[in-house]
């Protein structure tokens, strides 16, 4: 269903993306409270406000294609599920040439500057891409099969675009703060406000939505069939205009990124492009021949596989095991979100007075969110909605403190001249184990179902995957060295200058 969220439930999701700002805001002001401390440690607050910005396209079109959109390709236009899950997962896939665009960014300059124009190419091409998807949607629907093809193109380039985007962006970040004080809250900052962008985007796509339907006949207070017709008509026919709109936003984020990156030098594009080529299939060979980039790599995939594995089913979970109408279950989002941004306000302030290791902070953002999954388990066993609402609840301040420590630990581990193609890396680990895990939820709820008849215990049986893999992932993070990774790395990068 299409999220229409209301006032009230608007702070109640800005809270969830305030959580990662917070530290960003917390660090900068104490650097002006500090005269003791040198601004150059730490990035100035206009800085991050112009790295923040960008993330207004993303958040757009990320919310208009798996909120807005998702509901109505399945609900209106009868597009089946696992159709729609196969070509989100697809659009994931692209997320291999992260390390790849990294790499290629990583050796070739254009006018001096190696980030920024990837991030315009990368997103504007998304914003692209993704215009046409209403149309190739609707005419699948309406039986013309060509257009899956048409769709699943669509969403490549989507896929594509949004890979470079985010490697090019992550990669600026961690440039830009590298030996800065306030990295971590630098980098709560930026996804904090990304999930800021998300819920406004959600607020103000559902009040266009109902003017749009109050004007075509169906106001709010309207339980009739006549007018539940009407809002799925009027849906249907608002999609390609908040898609067209998509690279004019994106455009407007981007703006801001101009005379932000630090241009290089004559002499530093020089040493840049003799740095040798790494196709794809040498850089991940690079990476899992590292013992550290290897166990790095899979405590990424393996800890967002547990966190968001629950992603494609908790609607569902609420509309099964409790019987919750779709304004009822609108709601869990709202309310991990608020969570999330409680979470990362806190970390912020608290990782702005005690120099806590990252590591400890995904650790123990991994143990909150296993006790989320405890609280759902339990819910669901018992039946006991409270429970329920709760576990939501905790499991966003998981998720929350989780991003700052795990954020912040992807940009440690990389050095400088591979820090593209390593956050490309990770940032590859991340979303293929995103969608995977929107998948895998989706098949063991319809396995469980189908083989039991229970639906508690389908539900249960996920939360409970979730809790292992929390613990696998802190296992594998106690084995992270981040100095023995870059010394090790550094070896490689000499060796493959040798060979060059």
């Amino acid at each position: 269903m299409i999220r229409r969220i209301e006032p009230s439930l608007f702070l109640i999701s800005s809270f969830r993306e305030v959580n990662q700002m917070s530290s960003s805001l917390v660090r900068p002001f104490k650097a002006m409270r500090s005269r003791a401390t040198s601004s150059a440690d730490r990035l100035p607050m206009l800085a991050i406000a112009r790295l923040t910005l960008p993330k207004l396209g993303v958040a757009y079109l990320f919310t208009m294609l798996l909120s807005v959109f998702n509901r109505v390709m399945i609900n209106e236009l009868g597009i089946a599920a696992a159709v729609i899950g196969s070509l989100y997962f697809a659009y994931r896939l692209m997320n291999v040439f992260q390390v790849s665009a990294g790499r290629y960014a990583d050796r070739r300059a254009f006018f001096g500057l190696r980030r920024t124009p990837v991030m315009f190419a990368g997103l504007m091409f998304s914003a692209i891409s993704l215009a046409p998807l209403p149309l190739f949607a609707t005419r699948y629907a309406a039986g013309e099969t060509i257009y899956l093809l048409f769709m699943l193109l669509s969403l490549l380039g989507f896929g594509f675009g949004f890979a470079a985007n985010g490697d090019a962006h992550n990669t600026l970040i961690a440039e830009m703060t590298e030996g800065k004080k306030n990295r971590p809250a630098v980098v709560a900052t930026v996804w904090l406000f990304q999930i800021v962008f998300i819920v406004i985007t959600g607020i103000a796509s559902s009040i266009i939505l109902q003017i749009a339907d109050t004007q075509a006949g169906a106001p709010p207070g309207c339980a009739t069939d006549a007018c539940a017709a009407i809002r799925s008509q009027v849906a249907v026919q608002m999609m390609p205009k908040f898609f067209l709109a998509g690279p004019v936003v994106s455009l407007i984020g981007l703006l801001s990124l101009i005379g932000l990156e630090r241009r290089l030098s004559p002499e530093e594009v020089a040493a840049a492009e003799q740095r040798p080529p790494l196709r794809m299939g040498e850089a991940y060979a690079r990476i899992f021949t590292n013992p550290q980039a290897r166990v790095f790599f899979f405590f990424i995939v393996i800890a967002i596989f547990a966190l968001f594995v629950q992603d494609s089913i908790l609607e569902p979970f609420g509309a099964d095991v409790f019987k919750l109408a779709p304004r009822q279950t609108a709601q869990f989002q709202p309310i991990m979100g608020m969570g999330t941004i409680i979470a990362m306000l806190v970390m912020g302030i608290v990782a702005s007075k005690w120099p806590i290791p990252k590591r400890r902070i995904a650790d123990w953002g991994l143990v909150v969110s296993g006790i989320g999954f405890a609280l759902l388990f339990a819910s669901a066993m018992a039946h006991l909605l409270p429970a329920m609402y709760a576990g939501i609840a905790i499991l966003g301040v998981g998720m929350g403190v989780f991003n700052v420590g795990a954020l912040s630990m992807m940009m440690d581990m990389t050095v400088p001249g591979e820090t593209g193609s390593l956050m490309g890396a990770w940032g590859m680990a991340q979303a293929l184990s995103n969608g995977f895990a929107q998948f895998a939820g989706g098949a063991m709820r319809d396995i469980g179902i189908q083989a039991t008849g229970n639906y508690a215990a389908s539900y249960g049986f996920i939360f409970i995957v979730a809790i292992a893999m929390c613990f696998v992932a802190m296992n594998l993070m106690a084995r992270v060295n981040v100095e023995q990774f870059r010394k090790l790395t550094r070896e490689q990068m000499v060796m493959t200058m040798e060979a060059a």
